[in-house]
C-alpha cells in the first residue's frame, strides 16, 4: 500500500471499516463486544496476532466470535457465545466435550484431558470457568492455559 493513501477494510458481515492506514476505527469500535484472549500452551503464550488467526485473513471465520489485524481484542458481532463456542469458532482452534473431558485444537495440535499428563483449564477475569457453561461478556479477560508432560 502507498504510504498516506486511504485504506478501507470491510469484511463480509463485519462492521469495521479501517479510517485509515493507522488501523483506528473511530466510533464503530464501541459498538460490539470485546476483550482479551490468552491461549498458553507450557507455558508460552500462542502469538494470537499472527494473520492465520485474524478474519482478514482467514479462509473462514465466524462473525460470532474473532480476532482483527489492528488490535489484540477478540470481538463478538453476532450471537453470544459460550467461552467454548469462541474457542471453537476460532480460526485453527476447535473445541469438543467428551465425556472424559475436554479437548482443544490449538494451532493444528489436539490436546485432550483424558490423555494423562494433560490438563486444560480455562478462566474468566482471572476465575476458573466451564467453558460450555459460560457466556461470554464485554470486557471478558479469557485464558486458556494447557499443560502436558511432553
Amino acid at each position: 500500500m502507498i504510504a498516506g493513501a486511504s485504506a478501507f477494510l470491510a469484511l463480509p458481515g463485519c462492521g469495521f471499516l479501517a479510517d485509515d492506514e493507522s488501523g483506528t476505527h473511530g466510533d464503530e469500535i464501541e459498538n460490539y463486544e470485546r476483550g482479551t484472549l490468552e491461549v498458553v500452551v507450557d507455558g508460552e503464550p500462542i502469538d494470537l496476532s499472527a494473520d492465520r488467526f485474524q478474519a482478514e485473513h482467514a479462509d473462514e471465520y465466524s462473525i460470532d466470535f474473532h480476532f482483527h489485524e489492528f488490535d489484540d481484542y477478540w470481538y463478538m458481532e453476532g450471537d453470544r457465545v459460550t467461552f467454548a463456542g469462541g474457542i471453537d469458532r476460532l480460526p485453527h482452534f476447535a473445541y469438543e466435550e467428551t465425556v472424559r473431558g475436554h479437548v482443544v485444537t490449538a494451532d493444528g495440535t489436539t490436546y485432550d484431558e483424558a490423555d494423562e499428563g494433560t490438563a486444560i483449564e480455562f478462566e474468566a477475569n482471572g476465575e476458573p470457568v466451564d467453558p460450555t457453561e459460560y457466556d461470554v461478556r464485554d470486557g471478558d479477560e479469557l485464558r486458556v492455559e494447557i499443560e502436558t508432560d511432553g
